[in-house]
């Protein structure tokens, strides 16, 4: 399909504006958009006309759009919208997504071979995706490689819902352009016969094993040999490729690839259930603790117990418990301090239904349980159990910390500066409007100023009766700051009028976040309140019993909050109840970050944390040499943060592991921030220094002799840059880029 549409032209009357066309596939042209009313990055699926022609068809691709824009799910891609474009006399019916920059699993899968802990990860958000989906009625029927896309965090999203249904009746010999690479195709894809969601079970198994050797179960010179190999060829054994590999996995992967569906998984929440498992029991062995547990040892009892489970099943579609309401997972009840459990002996048959794994991990919840460190729980009385501890540099890594120290300065082009006449606080992060024009900044002045984002001319500015310490936040024409003695106010964004005003009575140091249309501000050192935005009224307020100095993270349902105290807090952000509570070693002053999945935590004792989000059991642990005080980031799969030793060290998301470190010019206070795949750190001392995720090698750096402890902002190729002395700056990245080229 050729080309159609060039750069900044405009579709449904101006609604989008092309940027660029991202990739011809066999059903169309994808085009990375800007979608102007919603200000926001939309990837724009047009289809072949050909394809459309038929009425059924475009029945089929509404109703499949409607399905799959009601799959709200951190492992699906979002579909915002269908539309229609005429162009040279025909119609291009189009979706409009979530628009990922990250790639997608196929090209990632060409680079080098996945770990197996990281397999295991991913390997469970698809298999939670597609879950969710088949709950809920709807087929994937083209699962692969291409349609799994990765998120700058290193997470994966499951793309093209339903889209498939299109190509119905169209299945032939000469017509892979239409069908894409048939490498996925069920059995009974292959036979001409139908399909259900067993069919994507069949697909996600070649997925898996494509992330558990780096290559295809198999290899075909053309379609028609490729299906007869679907329909008829034994299913290889991943551990050929792979020995490394548990061989409950390879037995898993079999299974999921059975020749017929009736022999294979009857759900994907089956699948997802195990795959948790096994990462489980990774996790628990990588922290040097044994548990007679025999997922990783042997797989010889697997198939019998899988088998027991079908035959107690009361269907092929039964109902089954979500994993939120499992004993030992709900994190309903606060773990007790005096705890003197031992891990409990599991016995070597392990039935792996959904009831026998939560009893397993139940009475292995001395060993991670809730709340507890493995080492806690595991024994008590012993000193501090293992933990991921720092391993020596290669000297890769050894070579990038020294090339970190060259004279690596640019000269960064200062687009504006805009002055405030006092300190910009800690926590005093700059934000932009939804508009993206207008840049609203807090000072230690007391005021809350509205700037032009483009030349930093002040447009308004509000004077609070004291100092704001706290970054500002905003929520669609509003925008609400926080004094630091709790006076809250919401404006609006384009004039400065007052829409409420209400006064906490509380000191407020942290920045406010945001939950639906709920404003989270921490008040009185230790209460986190949730603030109606159209009113001001409390909707509801926790308690966390010691001081809370830093930004509350919300993710999904979830509010994750630190405490000087060292506990870290999980609420249910709809009604502020408790949730489960994660105690560290140090005092939490850095605000948590976090995965899909994972959230990510540094103390004020140089520990860093990897915990599960639903239900606060530590994943990893990594102790650095100072204080880590500023909030890290992610990209891809790498984990950064930095301590106050002066290094920016860099874990691997997924098991802790160490994958390089760099030295920095001084202490870092200020939030971690990225840009295009590198990490930027500012430093106390007015050093910028950016470094590429993927090595640690630096890219740049620039002295601003300034001091820096708020959080920087990266936004439309830019740098903001807010300092002790009260001035913010702008800078151009791109001008970086340049010099960099050029070095």
């Amino acid at each position: 399909m050729p080309s159609i549409f060039s750069r900044g032209e405009k579709l449904e009357n101006g609604h989008y504006t092309v940027v660029k066309e991202i990739g011809v596939g066999g059903m169309g042209v994808v085009y990375h958009c800007r979608d102007e009313l919603l200000t926001r990055d939309v990837a724009i699926k047009m289809l072949l006309p050909e394809l459309m022609s038929d009425k059924k068809n475009l029945e089929v691709f509404r109703q499949e759009a409607r399905l799959a824009a009601q799959l709200e799910h951190p492992n699906l891609v979002t579909v915002y919208d269908i539309g229609v474009e005429e162009r040279h006399g025909k119609q291009h019916h189009f979706l409009a997504m979530e628009y990922l920059t990250g790639g997608n699993l196929a090209i990632r899968l060409q680079d080098s071979p996945l770990s197996l802990e990281h397999a295991l990860n991913w390997m469970k958000q698809l298999a939670s995706g597609i879950s969710f989906a088949h709950k809920r009625g709807v087929i994937h029927q083209d699962i692969k490689a291409d349609n799994i896309f990765i998120t700058n965090e290193g997470d994966l999203k499951v793309g093209d819902f339903g889209l498939a249904r299109l190509l119905a009746g169209r299945v032939g010999a000469g017509n892979t352009k239409i069908m894409g690479t048939p490498a996925y195709m069920s059995p009974e894809l292959a036979r001409g016969e139908p399909q259900d969601h067993r069919s994507d079970i069949y697909s996600l198994g070649v997925l898996f094993f494509e992330m558990a050797t780096g290559s295809l179960p198999f290899r075909a010179k053309g379609m028609i040999e490729m299906a007869m190999k679907h329909a008829t060829a034994a299913i290889p054994s991943i551990r050929r490729q792979n020995p490394e590999a548990p061989e409950v996995l390879d037995k898993v992967i079999r299974r999921m690839m059975a020749k017929m569906a009736e022999d294979r998984y009857q759900s994907a929440a089956d699948v997802l259930d195990i795959i948790d498992e096994l990462i489980f029991e990774l996790r628990v062995q990588r922290l040097g603790i044994s548990t007679n547990r025999p997922l990783l040892k042997s797989g010889e009892d697997l198939q019998d117990a899988l088998d027991q489970r079908d035959a107690r099943s009361t269907g092929s579609n039964r109902a089954v418990q979500s994993p939120d309401f499992l004993p030992g997972k709900s994190g309903r009840e606060e773990p007790k301090n005096d705890d003197k459990r031992t891990p409990a002996k599991v016995d070597s048959t392990l039935e792996l239904d959904r009831d026998g794994l939560a009893a397993s991990r139940q009475e292995s919840e001395g060993i991670a349980g809730k709340g507890e460190k493995p080492s806690q729980a595991a024994d008590k009385k012993e000193a501090k159990g293992p933990v991921n501890l720092p391993v020596p540099p290669s000297k890769t890594a050894s070579s990038q910390a020294k090339q970190s120290l060259q004279n690596l300065r640019v000269a960064l082009e200062t687009e504006w500066v805009f002055k405030t006449r006092g300190p910009i606080g800690w926590s005093a992060q700059p934000v932009i409007d939804r508009s993206e024009k207008i840049l609203f900044l807090t000072s230690c002045d007391g005021n809350l100023y509205a700037l032009d984002i483009r030349a930093g001319n002040k447009l308004w500015n509000y004077q609070l009766t004291e100092p704001i310490l706290s970054g500002p936040m905003t929520i669609g024409n509003y925008v609400f700051v926080s004094a630091a003695t709790g006076e809250t106010l919401c404006l609006d964004s384009y004039t400065g009028k007052v829409i409420w005003n209400k006064s906490l009575n509380a000191q407020t140091v942290a920045s406010l976040a945001m939950v639906k249309e709920s404003a989270l501000i921490v008040a009185s050192g230790s209460e986190l309140r949730a603030i109606d935005v159209r009113s001001g009224e409390v909707l509801w307020l926790y308690s966390a019993g010691a001081p809370i100095v830093a930004t509350p993270l919300v993710q999904a349902d979830l509010v994750l909050v630190g405490t000087k105290s060292g506990d870290l807090h999980a609420i249910n952000a709809a009604k502020g109840t408790f949730v489960w509570k994660f105690n560290t070693e140090g005092a939490i002053i850095s605000s948590p970050f976090a995965s899909v999945d994972t959230a990510y935590v540094g103390t004020k004792s140089g520990n860093f944390y990897a915990l599960e989000s639903r239900q606060g059991a530590m994943i990893w642990e990594y102790p650095a040499n100072g204080r880590i005080v500023s909030k890290g980031a992610i990209v891809f799969t790498s984990v950064a943060f930095a301590s106050q030793d002066r290094w920016l060290y860099c874990c691997e998301k997924y098991d802790g592991r160490l994958k390089w470190k760099s030295s920095l010019k001084g202490k870092v206070s200020a939030d971690l921030c990225t840009y295009k795949g590198q990490i930027i750190c500012a430093t106390e001392d007015g050093w910028l220094q950016t470094f590429s995720a993927a090595n640690g090698q630096m890219k740049w750096q620039t002295d601003i002799s300034r001091r820096i402890q708020a959080p920087p902002m990266v936004a439309n190729n830019s740098l903001y840059v807010g300092t002790v002395e009260g001035e913010l700056f702008a800078y151009s990245l791109a001008s970086a880029e340049k010099a960099e080229r050029t070095a």
